[in-house]
C-alpha cells in the first residue's frame, strides 16, 4: 500500500500487547491483528493510515496521538461507510505473516 508515495507493507500477526494494530513507520510496516471481523479489519487500517499520515506530514499532535486519532477514524469510517464507499480494498493487500 502506497501512502504519501511511501511503499507499506501490511501483515497479518498478533501484536505482543493485544493492540487490533500497528503503524511501524520506520520499518513502512502495519500490523494487523488476525481473527478480526471485515469491518474491523478496515476501520484498523484506516487507523493505521491516519498515523502514518500524521508522521509523514509532521502534523503537531498531542504526546496521546490516540486521542485525536481513534475519534478521526471513527468519524471517518462512518461517513465513508454510509456514503457507500467501498473499503474492502484497504486490506486487500493484507498478508499472512512469514513463518
Amino acid at each position: 500500500m502506497k501512502i504519501l508515495g511511501y511503499d507499506y507493507e501490511l501483515v497479518e500477526e498478533e501484536d505482543d500487547d493485544g493492540a487490533t494494530g500497528r503503524a511501524h513507520i520506520s520499518k513502512q510496516l502495519i500490523r494487523i491483528a488476525p481473527n478480526q471481523h471485515k469491518q474491523q479489519k478496515e476501520s484498523t487500517v484506516l487507523h493505521e493510515i491516519i498515523e502514518a499520515l500524521a508522521y509523514h506530514l509532521h502534523l503537531e499532535l498531542p504526546s496521546d496521538q490516540h486521542k485525536v486519532i481513534m475519534p478521526l477514524e471513527a468519524a471517518l469510517y462512518q461517513v465513508l461507510v454510509d456514503a457507500g464507499v467501498d473499503l474492502s480494498p484497504l486490506t486487500k493487500e493484507i498478508r499472512a505473516k512469514k513463518k
